[in-house]
């Protein structure tokens, strides 16, 4: 795959270590959009293996989507084309390798020349330890970008929000979700709300719905599945007759488990489908388990986009919604 020099504007782990730049002042907002990611390396740096490596990382397959997208859509510049508009971009990666710097790190910043900003600076005395320095943060490098996606659309969320839903999410489990404005009621019952935004593209919904906990066995993927089937069948009938809403299961379901808002979570990432009919696309559905009540808490976001492949950040618009939920206690 080829990169491109030049940054074009249409262009579940907490990082506690992250630094925060000491100058102080007025700082811009980011420029780019949702997803964008500026890699700031010189040429040799970049065809060497750490180089290559930092680029592979975040261009991973992000998983659970029916067409292969990366994390980030990544552009990658060299140090001489740095400038002070390139340092505003949302999400920077920083990366000098030369015997005179003053250690091999990997140091994390908030907010380093705008607002919300995510930067990694990499330093290395040579490409080996660059290659070494990647192997050694990988996860946490790709953590921290993804966190920081995560976390602007929530403080959007906050910035925006729909007092009416979030009554209704409370009076009807007794949880609290940041939900904001751009969603609509789509369907209310007693024990299952759904969400909806639509746009010219398709549309996003956001399912919240509960089940009593049962034992061990309640987290498994099986029985999430079961469940997950049977509540929607009852709720999300399909656009034509005897069509209802479904999980495909003949594409594998990611299993994951979290510790989110001090609460255990099952997160399931998978494709859904409207049995009957021919819409389909992705979803993500987190478990929330509250020991308190014995129950289960879901939120289930999903993404109907059928002439556009970029799902990517709707998907990760409905997973931050979901990491807003905090359970009553």
């Amino acid at each position: 795959m080829r990169y491109t020099t030049i940054f074009f504007l249409s262009a579940f782990i907490f990082i506690g270590f992250a630094c925060k730049d000491k100058s102080t002042g007025y700082k811009p907002n980011v420029g780019g959009k949702a997803g964008e990611l500026l890699v700031i390396m010189d040429d040799k740096i970049k065809t060497s293996a750490g180089g290559e490596e930092l680029q592979a990382l975040l261009q991973e397959v992000y998983l659970g989507l029916p067409q292969e997208e990366p994390h980030f859509k990544m552009s990658v510049a060299p140090h001489r084309s740095f400038t002070s508009f390139m340092k505003t971009i949302r999400n920077l990666a920083v990366v000098k390798v030369s015997a005179n710097v003053k250690e091999n790190a990997v140091k994390y910043y908030h907010d380093r020349w705008a607002k919300p900003q995510a930067m990694v600076n990499i330093t290395a005395k040579d490409t080996t330890a660059l290659r070494l320095l990647i192997d050694e943060h990988q996860l946490k490098i790709l953590s921290f970008f993804n966190k920081a996606e995560r976390e602007r659309n929530i403080s959007s969320y906050k910035k925006f929000p729909s007092d009416e839903l979030i009554k209704l999410v409370d009076s009807t489990f007794k949880v609290r979700m940041s939900v904001p404005a751009s969603l609509s009621k789509k369907k209310a019952t007693s024990d299952f709300i759904w969400m909806n935004e639509s746009a010219s593209w398709g549309f996003q919904s956001m399912f919240v719905y509960e089940f009593p906990y049962v034992g061990e066995g309640t987290f498994s993927k099986e029985y999430l599945l079961n469940k997950r089937d049977s509540i929607l069948h009852r709720n999300v009938p399909g656009p034509s007759e005897g069509s209802y809403m479904t999980t495909e299961h003949l594409f594998p379901v990611i299993y994951k488990k979290a510790t989110i808002n001090g609460n255990e979570v099952v997160e399931l990432r998978g494709l859904w489908k409207v049995q009957n009919d021919m819409m389909g696309g992705p979803y993500v559905m987190q478990a929330h388990y509250d020991k308190k009540n014995n129950r289960v808490v879901v939120t289930d976001g999903f993404v109907y986009s059928p002439e556009k492949p970029d799902k990517r950040d709707k998907i990760r618009q409905m997973e931050a919604l979901m990491y807003t939920l905090n359970i009553q206690q």
